[in-house]
């Protein structure tokens, strides 16, 4: 694709401040399935003073979209907050730098007491923490919560929180896009139809990958109810690395399809980077892949 088709919209939706394919914009976004907060550099450049002045603030909320022209034109890639910000001049080019995480000031600042009747719904305990947090709750396929037989109460965290109410469930959870985002213990958030081969955004051959257990393989019963209840994630996983065109709705937890001369097949989106350039380099997507062997094309 040529240049001209790379769109951008970095928005400050707190100070009604965007700027849309006319100034020089690098981003690498960082995304993964841990609790720890995604992260984002963005770099723009030869800003005016005022704006420069407005923007780096701590906690400032950013909004980088991208996509193609001829397709879809860009979508939303990064929500996330201002965590450091640095203004340099580069050649003729004056560059400010600014550092962002999703979901860093819902993580780092919720906390409060809880308490629920006996029979209380998961479901309605992680809506509250959500709310709390001030986050949307999306949940992925297949994820159920039961009842709190004995009521529910905790004081502490949201963080805190999360763990101990997705740990009892088999579930795991992460912030996408401003959102929380909780997913089945290997399994998936969403489907979305994604199939990447030479002929639809695949840039070369995909790279094997095998992730060793890094601890003592201990096979115990108390495993063995885990494993098969779904509660603990597999620790010798094998996967693929590939490289596509910027695909920027790609979040992790995704079902993807791989069309490739060494691979056909479902797989599970672990970690992805987006990384752009609107004025020559980079415009791609970098994702690690799961295999996952239950997922067929009639799931399509």
């Amino acid at each position: 694709m040529t240049l001209w088709h790379r769109q951008y919209k970095v928005i400050f939706p707190e100070i009604n401040l965007e700027y849309a394919n006319t100034i020089r914009v690098q981003f690498a976004v960082e995304k993964d399935l841990t609790k720890e907060t995604n992260k984002s550099a963005l770099s723009l450049y030869n800003l005016s003073e005022d704006s420069r002045n407005r923007i780096e603030v701590a906690d400032r909320k950013v909004e980088i979209w991208a996509g193609y022209k001829d397709n879809t034109g860009p979508v939303r890639l990064f929500v996330g907050t201002v965590t450091q910000s640095e203004t340099k001049e580069n050649d003729k080019d004056v560059e400010t730098k600014l550092t962002l995480a999703d979901g860093n000031v819902a993580i780092r600042d919720t906390a409060f007491s809880l308490s629920f009747a006996p029979g209380t719904s998961g479901n309605r305990v992680l809506q509250t923490i959500a709310n709390a947090m001030g986050l949307p709750l999306v949940l992925g396929e297949g994820v159920q919560f039961g009842t709190f037989v004995n009521g529910y109460s905790f004081v502490g965290t949201a963080r805190e929180a999360l763990d101990g109410v997705c740990y009892h469930s088999g579930c795991s959870w992460s912030v996408q896009n401003d959102a929380l985002q909780v997913i089945m213990n290997g399994g998936v958030f969403a489907n979305r139809g994604l199939v990447f081969s030479a002929g639809s955004g695949l840039i070369g051959s995909p790279e094997r990958i095998i992730r060793a257990n890094p601890k003592t393989d201990k096979d115990t019963p108390k495993r063995r109810r885990r494993q098969q209840a779904r509660k603990e994630k597999p620790e010798k996983q094998s996967g693929w690395k590939i490289k596509t065109l910027l695909a920027p709705t790609v979040t992790p937890g995704d079902a993807v399809k791989v069309e490739s001369r060494i691979i056909t097949g479902w797989f599970r989106v672990e970690s992805v980077k987006h990384q752009g350039d609107t004025h020559g380099g980079d415009w791609i997507s970098e994702m690690n892949l799961i295999e996952r062997l239950t997922y067929t094309d009639e799931q399509q």
